[in-house]
């Protein structure tokens, strides 16, 4: 695919991200992807046969955001907002008309109108969410950012991507429709992961590379993306997303004139160190495995995690685990042999090796749930 900023199909190939797309549902092409490099602008991307029909299925069908006041506590949650509003408040006011793109839950939307904004909208593809944001008492549009749905021209004084925009191929159609919608003198609000720090976290290996995230931005890609559309930068900058452990960037935006690309390897020098990284830190946990021949039934092969089956070469991994009959029955290769995802019954003997760091702990009290009395394990 070509860059999603800048269009050009001139790129550097940095890693195999994944073997099979289908991890993430049935729509996805059986096909491996990759981390890519804009040659042009810098951009980190992933390099798919993948369509943004794909990816608004899985969304709509599949996944679903979680719920930060249940993950993260409610002083945590509000501590995040609070930042959020105080980063926005300069440009927008109780009357202001505010759009918020894959608002999910509709909990950020509802913890402004709760602080006395009273036209709030929450855009989300997935209908489950946008019956919860209902519930909370803010509007809602039920479609994607690539069609905006019935949502006006010149009719939002704020739009927001926040921890959005990482999941959207389609860039384009996104972009054009925000700049429909909202009103000449109206604000783009968009926070995303900092690639450039990913290296510096102590998280898990490949933590930061889900498949749900096609894009990897640097402040220069905000600056891009701003200068290919049209936006002035009013405001930016980086800080640590608590609630979610992600080194983060952000802007505000308002229309202007369209600017110059600039190009920048940092982003991609910056995601070598992290690859080198992630590597070592995985072969240190995996090394007294190999060497014990312990038996390994690997569980939870979810978007997150699927990366790290090929790296499980060399140790003796029994069966794939996930409990979500849609990955049920994809398979994977280790040592030359192929792996079929089994449920939860297929259990045999074995230490369970937990794939999932954020989820780790529910995971565990659903296996104990199930009476299962394997040796657990966590990757670290």
């Amino acid at each position: 695919m070509s860059c999603p900023i800048c269009k050009s199909n001139e790129k550097k190939i940095l890693y195999r991200l994944c073997d099979n797309m289908k991890i993430m549902g049935a729509d996805f092409p059986e096909t491996p992807s990759f981390i890519a490099a804009c040659k042009k602008c810098g951009l980190l991307y992933m390099d798919t046969k993948a369509s943004q029909k794909d990816f608004l299925s899985y969304y709509m069908y599949g996944a679903a955001a979680p719920k930060y006041y249940d993950m993260f506590g409610q002083e945590d949650t509000d501590d995040y907002y609070e930042h959020l509003h105080e980063l926005m408040r300069p440009y927008i006011n109780t009357d202001s008309k505010i759009l918020d793109i894959a608002g999910a839950w509709g909990e950020f939307a509802g913890y402004m109108s709760a602080s006395g904004y009273r036209d709030v909208t929450v855009l989300d593809s997935n209908e489950t969410c946008i019956s919860n944001a209902k519930k909370l008492g803010v509007k809602t549009l039920l479609t994607d950012s690539t069609d905006m749905g019935e949502a006006a021209d010149d009719s939002f004084d704020m739009v927001i991507l926040n921890h959005s925009l990482e999941h959207i191929l389609d860039v384009d159609s996104t972009m054009k429709n925000i700049s429909r919608v909202l009103k000449d003198e109206g604000y783009l609000f968009i926070e995303v992961p900092d690639a450039e720090g990913y290296a510096g976290e102590a998280a898990s290996p490949f933590n930061f590379l889900t498949y749900e995230h096609v894009l990897h931005m640097s402040m220069n890609d905000m600056e891009n993306l701003a200068g290919e559309y049209g936006y002035e930068i009013l405001d930016k900058g980086r800080y640590y997303k608590k609630v979610s452990n992600y080194p983060s960037i952000y802007a505000v935006l308002r229309k202007g004139a369209k600017q110059a690309l600039a190009y920048s390897d940092e982003p991609e020098k910056a995601m070598l160190r992290y690859l080198e990284k992630s590597q070592k830190t995985l072969e240190r946990f995996l090394d007294p495995l190999r060497r014990s021949g312990k038996k390994l039934i690997l569980w939870g092969i979810g978007a997150s995690t699927a990366i790290l089956i090929e790296s499980f070469q060399g140790c003796n991994v029994t069966a794939l685990i996930d409990r979500n009959p849609g990955r049920q029955g994809l398979v994977f290769n280790i040592n030359g042999r192929r792996y079929t995802v089994g449920p939860p019954e297929s259990v045999g003997d074995g230490t369970i090796l937990i794939l999932s760091i954020p989820y780790h702990d529910s995971i565990e009290r659903q296996i104990r749930e199930m009476g299962l009395t394997n040796e657990i394990a966590a990757l670290k």
